[in-house]
């Protein structure tokens, strides 16, 4: 079920225990070969897949499109919120859902540049609204509540994980938006720094956080191995992830309240 195509009334009688799926998108920068809107469209895209197939067992909210992007500041075509902003957001956007009575929220985020702030916002709001205690809220980027389906070789990458407007973001966009995607503009790059502490376009490899701007990584804006993506890729990409939140969906939908336990 869409949210936005709900009566009030509608909600109101609604199930309060029905995942309330809600995507968190953004508006910046992709390299040369892609648009600015790839974050929201792909989440956008992945959710609407999920409630296609779920159909009255959840409630997908309208994608939030405006992140937390002055890490991309520098680059043309950011639309951003600061992180402290955007936390704000975030808070208000699930105490709107809390105050309609939902049990049960799922943040499904799309760009990485949302996530420390959305937890912070998440985090916050449970330690100081006994409602918000009382809710489950949850968080994720698509590629996180994946991994085990997409990273490595499994989707025949030929990178180990998702990077910035790489070879599985540039696949996802050829299999959901192809008319947006400009192969023949893709930059080759060369990542910065790598060693055995902290190697931009690979978390896995990473073991402690650097806060830079984007322009201090990449010239043209991407990372990774865009050249290596095809729509096949992104086929796979895209069901591989759908049907992993579809799986989380229907077992989130069966947890069970969580009363107060303590202290004692």
């Amino acid at each position: 079920m869409l949210w936005h195509e709900r009566s009030w009334p509608q909600l109101a009688a609604a199930d309060k225990n029905i995942p309330v799926i809600v995507p968190l998108g953004s508006c910046e920068q992709h390299g040369h070969h892609l648009p600015v809107f790839v974050d929201t469209l792909q989440v956008d895209a992945i959710a609407k897949q999920v409630e296609s197939q779920l159909k009255d067992r959840v409630l997908l909210a309208p994608t939030l499109w405006l992140g937390s992007s002055h890490h991309h500041k520098d680059f043309a075509g950011t639309l951003s919120l600061t992180p402290l902003l955007y936390a704000q957001v975030i808070q208000q956007v699930a105490l709107s859902i809390i105050q309609a009575g939902f049990k049960k929220i799922f943040f499904l985020n799309g760009h990485g540049g949302n996530r420390t702030p959305a937890a912070d916002a998440l985090s916050d709001l449970v330690a100081t609204h006994d409602r918000a205690d009382e809710t489950y809220l949850v968080l994720t980027n698509w590629w996180e509540i994946s991994a085990p389906n997409i990273s490595g070789n499994k989707l025949d990458m030929e990178q180990a994980v998702i990077s910035h407007a790489c070879e599985y973001e540039t696949s996802l966009m050829l299999a959901i938006r192809p008319d947006l995607v400009h192969p023949d503009r893709i930059q080759v790059q060369k990542n910065v720094l790598a060693n055995d502490w902290w190697t931009p376009d690979d978390d896995s490899k990473t073991r402690v956080a650097v806060f830079r701007r984007f322009h201090r990584l990449t010239a043209a804006g991407s990372t990774g191995l865009p050249a290596a993506a095809t729509e096949q890729k992104g086929k796979d990409l895209l069901h591989a992830v759908t049907a992993e939140i579809i799986r989380f969906i229907r077992d989130f939908a069966a947890w069970p309240p969580l009363p107060p336990i303590g202290p004692r």
